[in-house]
């Protein structure tokens, strides 16, 4: 009921307030405070403290307030503090920051739009194009690995496998990837491509390696392969698709837009 009443004082509030949208309510000096500027501070405050703001001697306190604000402000205005070098400074990085992010934000909304029109268009996956994935590559596999910075490395960690050592103790010792060592399953398609396949043959329990991929060279070892269920396959086969449609646009994309990497601490 008190929620309820203040939504309804806050309410009428606004109503009030939206019939003059840009009548004066104050003056100080040459500035004015407006019911639209007073609307646009009401929404700023909590819900709890609406509905008192909402009657006579709250609106007020209110105005009170956002006229002790506004003196502040012109006061500060014709400070030597708006004239001097450190306020001049501040203001002008914090526009760059401004401008970095709307460019940011630029890039982002039209990436994310472009990939929401491509999977209508381009990137469409039909409902026999899933159905036949799933008939291909109905399993899904689970998966321990170590990865390892330099093949040299790799070995010693195979030898060390091969006499016996324990595949999940060895991976906290060595691999860089210390805290993912068992993978979540995996589809066909979910996994890197350079390892997939090796993945699929391995027997339950068996350990193969070494395979080079971008992050380092990896040993895996097979916990498991279980059918996935055909519902719970649908969305995940249409995404697998999806990106391979992705992949094989940007690839193409590519060809024509040369990629080159210039620093040798990168390549």
């Amino acid at each position: 009921m008190n929620k309820l009443l203040t939504l309804l004082a806050a309410a009428i509030f606004l109503s009030a307030c939206s019939k003059q949208d840009g009548k004066v309510i104050a003056k100080i000096g040459s500035e004015k405070i407006t019911e639209t500027y007073l609307q646009e501070k009401f929404a700023e405050i909590s819900p709890a403290a609406q509905e008192y703001l909402a009657s006579k001697p709250g609106r007020k306190q209110f105005l009170d307030v956002l006229i002790h604000e506004r003196l502040m402000l012109m006061a500060a205005r014709k400070s030597r503090v708006a004239s001097g070098d450190d306020y001049k400074a501040r203001v002008r990085e914090k526009e760059e920051e401004i401008k970095r992010t709307m460019a940011d934000y630029r890039d982002f909304m039209l990436t994310r739009m472009w990939i929401e029109d491509m999977r209508g268009n381009e990137l469409k996956v039909s409902d026999q194009e899933v159905a036949e994935y799933y008939q291909k590559y109905p399993y899904k596999v689970s998966l321990a690995h170590i990865l390892m910075p330099s093949y040299e490395e790799a070995e010693k960690v195979v030898r060390k496998l091969k006499a016996g050592a324990d595949f999940d103790r060895t991976a906290k010792e060595y691999s860089l990837d210390k805290e993912t060592v068992r993978l979540p399953p995996v589809m066909y398609g979910e996994f890197m491509p350079e390892l997939e396949d090796m993945a699929f043959k391995m027997k339950q329990g068996e350990t193969q390696g070494i395979v080079k991929t971008p992050m380092g060279f990896h040993i895996l070892k097979k916990l498991g392969q279980a059918r996935v269920d055909q519902r719970e396959a649908m969305e995940r086969v249409r995404k697998i698709l999806e990106k391979k449609k992705f992949d094989a646009y940007l690839a193409k994309f590519q060809e024509k837009n040369k990629v080159e990497v210039l620093d040798a601490d990168y390549k």
